[in-house]
């Protein structure tokens, strides 16, 4: 789609080696596919063959690139010379309901801005307070002391060229009955919305409406798909929510769950969004086909909607 380019999340966890050169040898040792997987330079080559421009860090694989790297730049120029450019970063604004840790979450998102901004990257992508279990239900002053550092975090995002964007999950205190109201608090100036599509369907927002209400606001996607529309309660809010030991997938490829993707691509199309589209296949049990078969839907099925 010439408008929009597609990224995908980093959710291989552990790549240990910059480029592997003697890769047959590699193969020998065990005569399976992991050789396939420990590199950066595949990595990076399966990204750019499958159909993505661009490739979304986590804080999680920071050590292990810089480890590998040196510098942001290095990675970098290294991914550019793959076709790859990072277009962002996750970052979890943990305590941004506690007043008297204002000034640590500031200090936390603004270092955070400027790793990205070393990177090269446009989008932050930030989840207020941490899970619900534990900290939720949260109180007006609670929303209000989270909305006023994420929005001067938001500020200093903007005057380094980056955009900070909201990522509500359905198990986390910002929540349904207040993320819409959470969205209101912060300064549209400097606070924006990555909508993550399966997670307001599994929070229990309705996504072609919050999508048509929002389109303003949002900045980026972290696109998937799920067949579990508003969990209840009880689930929401539990511990440990998101993991599930029997193999149960919150999450699925685009198209292969039950969200009405065709129709908010159609609102796409209508509100004229352009920028970074970023996949995730987190929770998938074979990340490279799951990356084809994202790019497949949105480039083959989607992009004839927007086109």
């Amino acid at each position: 789609m010439p408008n929009i380019k597609l990224s995908h999340m980093s959710h291989w966890k552990t790549i240990p080696y910059k480029q592997i050169d003697n890769f047959r040898d590699f193969y020998y040792e065990d005569k399976t596919n992991a050789a396939y997987f420990m590199d950066w330079d595949r990595i990076l080559r399966y990204h750019k063959a499958t159909g993505y421009d661009g490739i979304e860090i986590a804080p999680w694989d920071l050590t292990e690139i810089l480890g590998l790297f040196g510098t942001p730049q290095e990675f970098t120029a290294f991914a550019r010379d793959h076709g790859i450019e990072v277009s962002g970063m996750f970052h979890g604004c943990d305590d941004s309901n506690i007043p008297a840790k204002y000034d640590e979450v500031l200090a936390a998102g603004k270092a955070a801005i400027d790793t990205l901004k070393a990177f090269g990257g446009k989008h932050l992508n930030v989840c207020p307070a941490r899970n619900y279990y534990g900290v939720g239900p949260l109180d007006t002053d609670a929303l209000k002391a989270s909305a006023k550092v994420i929005t001067d975090i938001g500020r200093y995002a903007v005057d380094n060229g980056i955009q900070i964007g909201l990522h509500n999950e359905f198990f986390c205190a910002v929540n349904k009955e207040n993320h819409r109201r959470f969205l209101e608090m912060t300064d549209p100036r400097y606070v924006f919305y990555c909508l993550d599509t399966a997670q307001i369907a599994l929070m229990g927002d309705d996504l072609l409406d919050f999508y048509d209400t929002y389109a303003e606001r949002i900045c980026t996607f972290h696109l998937k798909d799920t067949a579990s529309i508003a969990v209840p309660d009880r689930i929401r809010y539990s511990q440990d929510v998101e993991i599930h030991d029997e193999g149960w997938r919150w999450f699925w490829e685009p198209g292969e769950g039950v969200l009405p993707l065709k129709e908010l691509w159609a609102l796409v199309k209508k509100h004229g969004f352009t920028g970074w589209c970023t996949i995730e296949d987190d929770g998938a049990p074979d990340y490279l086909a799951a990356m084809a078969l994202s790019s497949y839907y949105v480039n083959e099925v989607l992009g004839k909607i927007y086109r």
